[in-house]
């Protein structure tokens, strides 16, 4: 099946009511031109570039229209996923009157879940847990030192919180140290050193290689978490106009889209409603049990 049959399949299996996205020769046409990724193009430069280009010299390079333009061409290609969203609930009213609550274009919004849904799974997929950098673990280890809480008495500093810091080196012994006095200035010289290196390269960076990098396995409360965080780039600054009648909640708009694009398959997540038929924030549940760390993606 060539690319343009790829297509019109799509555009037939869509409901008439999503604007089928044109082909263009011009990559550029997908980031300054094109109506339909009017929100997806404002979104993109919000987020950030993860698209990169392998120029001829080995080295990297990005630019704003890159990301635009591969979601484009994986959407034409049918390489992205459009037959599992639930159409019926996005098409439904309790959509549908919000969108125009705001005054949003149903396709243009629609081209924009997708896209971020396909930069969630893109993440997901190519996930490394990134190291701190020595600086980030010092400060981490001062803000240890700080519970101590010291106070200065008879020549010493003495403190009501048991702290025990350890060191060994393979094979040899191990050295404690759980004086509150030792301890602090061990904190002190850690952090006069920090204020003196504040910028070194060797306590800020992250250069790591690939092959020293951990995969990790994202959990589907984290592709919540970063669907919400890119959704809500739109989402937050609209504002509602007066006298339509509609739902005009934010965030629940916000998680019935992670619904509807199954992100999650928690239907709670469209409903708002527990078992009693009890109104409850669903999403704000997911988010309040996200513990956030750094990750990284090729």
């Amino acid at each position: 099946m060539c690319r343009w049959e790829i297509f019109y399949t799509l555009a037939e299996k869509l409901n008439v009511m999503i604007e089928p996205l044109p082909k263009h020769e011009d990559e550029w046409a997908y980031y300054e031109s094109e109506p339909l990724f009017e929100y997806v193009t404002r979104v993109s430069d919000m987020m950030g570039e993860t698209v990169t280009d392998i120029n001829s010299d080995g080295s990297y390079s990005s630019t704003p229209h890159l990301q635009p333009f591969r979601f484009a061409s994986d959407f034409l290609d049918g390489k992205i996923d459009t037959q599992s969203i639930y159409m019926n609930l996005y098409e439904s009213p309790d959509i549908q009157d919000t969108l125009r609550a705001f005054g949003l274009d149903s396709s243009k919004f629609w081209y924009l879940c997708l896209f971020i849904k396909w930069r969630v799974d893109f993440e997901y997929n190519t996930a490394f847990v990134f190291p701190d950098s020595t600086k980030e673990k010092l400060h981490s280890l001062i803000s240890e030192f700080e519970k101590l809480s010291p106070e200065f008495q008879g020549g010493k500093s003495i403190s009501k919180v048991p702290a025990t810091l350890s060191f060994k080196v393979d094979g040899g012994k191990t050295i404690t140290i759980d004086d509150a006095n030792t301890l602090t200035f061990i904190g002190a010289a850690i952090e006069s050193f920090l204020e003196q290196q504040d910028t070194d390269d060797l306590i800020t960076s992250n250069s790591y290689g690939i092959s020293e990098l951990e995969k990790v396995d994202l959990s589907v409360r984290t592709k919540i978490y970063l669907y919400h965080k890119y959704l809500s780039l739109f989402v937050s600054p609209l504002e509602a106009i007066k006298g339509i009648y509609a739902s005009k909640d934010k965030s629940l708009l916000i998680s019935r889209m992670i619904y509807v694009f199954r992100v999650s398959e928690d239907k709670k997540l469209y409903t708002d409603l527990n078992e009693k038929k009890n109104k409850q924030n669903q999403l704000k549940g997911y988010l309040s049990r996200y513990k956030p760390f750094k990750f990284w993606h090729y």
